[in-house]
């Protein structure tokens, strides 16, 4: 078929698994370690594309329905980009942008879903833009623009459906995660197969210049669709590092797209040149380094009341490992829980904040995360401490077994040493021995 007559893409989740995924050193700038390889679940969005010619970077429009009422970027810092009002003949909408990238949105109000519509421009001028948004029909499952309103010079290239995830959009298929929280960085590497005008729908969403990437013709800047806050884990000072450096390419049949925060531009292309193509006994190689993550990189260095933070006990198994960070400040102790796992996304087990008492550090056994059932690979694991006067911990199950657990070094508050485990089954009880020899079974629960 010709461009106008295309079919609408395969979805990307029935042939990803077949695309070769591409893999990274155990290591890169910035001291990034792989957090985890899943296949992206973000929800699809109806999206058509047009160009001028088929490369990307050319002049570019695309119509795209989201479920945002919401595009500012409270983390930017570009008044142009967050956006002003604009009138179009049916709608009150807003326009933002930067250098050569625009985009227009508006709510559907008929939508139940809170969706909206975006017209998004590469190398348009604003009255190109406003015009091709006066031409979107009012179609949210097909979103198009009437051709009486394309600007000059551009032709329909495809209409499909791209994953898009709160701030960061992604491609689907193969996704691969790379963090240092302690250094606030992070770098998502996203991979769908595709063709060139496939290609080209992606590119719709990068507000990027063309530049040569690992020999071929790819995008270089940021997303023209991230929105939302960051969460604390990104956040740093130089607001420079909250925006997504985004690089887009198309290699042996394969959309790239590396998006990454908290790093310069030189360290993106650092990273982008040490990727490599990687058969499935390479990832699941890569599988295996998920579990052996630094555990002391999983949690930012302070909290949201820049209470210190430092990892006080982690463990693993088979598939799961599992990492609490704790902080103590003007008598509140935070602790923060997470969990990575070998098949799916990091876990974020939540935490809890406590006022600190003395007679915590008295008490033998306190658990301050115990056993869930929420359907979440942290669901058996539990994580306490041990007050000054236990020598040895133990978890003993119904069936008679039983098994020491590791404690950590004195360096809590009071000098309470931390530990954690996988809870095989329920019931099971613990048991502390003090130093004189006594055991007990009291435990006390927090918060």
């Amino acid at each position: 078929m010709d461009r106008a007559g295309s079919a609408p893409p395969r979805c990307p989740q029935a042939i990803c698994c077949r695309s070769t995924p591409w893999s990274a050193r155990s290591w890169h700038p910035a001291g990034l370690h792989l957090e985890q390889i899943v296949t992206s679940d973000a929800e699809r969005h109806a999206i058509t594309a047009y160009a001028e010619g088929d490369r990307l970077g050319d002049r570019t429009l695309a119509v795209i329905v989201t479920q945002s009422e919401d595009w500012d970027q409270p983390y930017d810092w570009k008044p142009s980009y967050r956006g002003k009002p604009v009138k179009l003949d049916r709608h009150e909408a807003t326009m933002g942008g930067s250098g050569r990238h625009r985009w227009i949105t508006w709510p559907i109000r008929t939508s139940e879903n809170f969706e909206s519509f975006g017209v998004l421009g590469h190398g348009l001028s604003e009255a190109e833009l406003i015009r091709a948004a006066n031409g979107v029909a009012a179609d949210p499952r097909r979103p198009r623009i009437d051709a009486a309103h394309l600007p000059p010079g551009l032709d329909l290239v495809t209409t499909g459906a791209l994953p898009i995830a709160g701030w960061e959009p992604r491609l689907g298929g193969t996704e691969q995660v790379w963090t240092n929280r302690q250094r606030r960085a992070r770098v998502v590497v996203s991979q769908l197969p595709g063709d060139a005008d496939l290609a080209v729908l992606a590119g719709a969403t990068v507000s990027g210049e063309p530049r040569e990437i690992r020999g071929t013709t790819g995008l270089a800047g940021g997303d023209l669709l991230s929105s939302g806050s960051l969460g604390l884990d990104w956040v740093h000072r130089d607001r420079a590092l909250m925006i997504p450096k985004v690089r887009l390419w198309r290699e042996n049949g394969v959309i790239v797209k590396v998006s990454a925060l908290g790093l310069a531009d030189h360290a993106v292309d650092a990273f982008v040149r040490e990727l490599r193509p990687a058969g499935p006994e390479a990832v699941e190689r890569a599988r295996d380094r998920i579990l052996d993550y630094p555990a002391e990189l999983l949690f930012p260095p302070v909290d949201g009341e820049n209470r210190s933070l430092r990892v006080v006990t982690h463990g693993r198994n088979a598939e799961h490992a599992w990492a609490m960070g704790a902080g103590l400040q003007d008598g509140t102790l935070t602790s923060v829980f997470r969990v990575l796992s070998r098949r799916a996304a990091i876990v974020d087990g939540g935490g809890g904040t406590f006022e600190w008492k003395p007679a915590y550090a008295r008490a033998p056994l306190t658990l301050v995360r115990d056993v869930l059932e929420l359907g979440l690979p942290s669901d058996n694991v539990l994580a306490g401490f041990a007050g000054t006067g236990v020598r040895e911990v133990r978890i003993t199950y119904a069936d008679g077994t039983s098994a020491e657990l590791p404690l950590g070094p004195a360096a809590g508050p009071g000098g309470v040493r931390w530990f954690s485990t996988e809870a095989k089954s329920r019931p099971f009880k613990l048991s502390a021995k003090t130093r004189d020899g006594k055991i007990t079974h009291s435990v006390r629960r927090l918060p």
